[in-house]
């Protein structure tokens, strides 16, 4: 790798919603989006909202009691 005094390589970029094992829904709202729900509720996400189901069990590794207690 041919590194240059001075020069700091750039860092990849951060999803704002991040994947993890066990996510059984992911849902990303952007900054500045507007959701109007059949006239009735107006959603808005002045900053992003990033929801996230994950179950744990489904992410792999461990399955013993322990592990299940410490999800918990």
């Amino acid at each position: 790798m041919n590194v240059q005094r001075g020069h700091i390589p750039p860092k990849p970029p951060v999803s704002p919603c991040p994947q993890l094992p066990g996510i059984v829904l992911r849902i990303f709202i952007p900054a500045g989006a507007v959701i109007n729900l059949l006239n009735l509720i107006v959603l808005t996400s002045p900053s992003g909202i990033c929801l996230i189901i994950r179950l744990p069990l489904l992410g792999g590794g461990n399955f013993n009691f322990a592990s299940i207690l410490n999800s918990v």
